[in-house]
């Protein structure tokens, strides 16, 4: 049996990713058993779709000015989405990329590593792909997240119809292979 020495500058940069990917999924998805209620204190409407800045469930903002605070809020958020998911993304290749070169590393190890590489990469892909079904669809921005549980949705809407939900998670589920039943769906109010 081979014993696998890893250095502690790998593993610590492998814990810290897999952290990340942890409070990015919970801050979407929430805390199992968590009040319906934003991190803001904004209310959440009826639908459970979160209200938008500025606003009480089932009301329209107060004035024009917030009107175009929550347009930026909302492209605002697709800009840090997209960086904080490539810095997160490229911080685990660059882990795997240093498991696969090292030569002390064991060979499952190192297979694993390869393994997780390509999956990495082939769901990059299939993000970017829906993403740009989705704007072509003629939702303004969208962002999605695979992981083993499921797909996460975000697109810039005010709010989302049952029909275009469904919609949503039937090109979802197409362009991912994820069932219809686990993909999330998050509007951002924008113009």
């Amino acid at each position: 049996m081979h014993t696998v020495l890893i250095p502690k500058r790998i593993l610590l940069a492998f814990l810290m990713g897999l952290l990340g990917l942890t409070l990015l999924v919970l801050g979407w998805q929430g805390v199992p058993g968590q009040m319906k209620r934003q991190d803001d204190g904004a209310p959440v409407s009826a639908n459970n779709m979160p209200a938008a800045p500025g606003t009480t469930a089932g009301t329209l903002p107060e004035s024009p000015r917030q009107v175009q605070d929550a347009s930026r809020e909302g492209a605002a958020f697709f800009v840090e989405y997209r960086l904080d998911r490539e810095r997160t993304r490229g911080q685990q290749l660059e882990l795997l990329r240093e498991i696969i070169n090292n030569p002390q590393a064991a060979p499952e190890t190192r297979k694993t590593a390869q393994e997780r590489l390509l999956a990495i990469s082939q769901s990059l892909a299939r993000e970017t792909e829906v993403e740009n079904l989705l704007r072509a669809k003629g939702f303004k921005d969208a962002a999605v997240s695979l992981d083993d549980r499921g797909a996460t949705v975000v697109v810039q809407a005010p709010r989302i119809s049952p029909e275009e939900a469904t919609r949503i998670a039937e090109l979802v589920s197409r362009g991912t292979g994820v069932a219809e039943q686990d993909v999330v769906i998050i509007p951002v109010p924008g113009t």
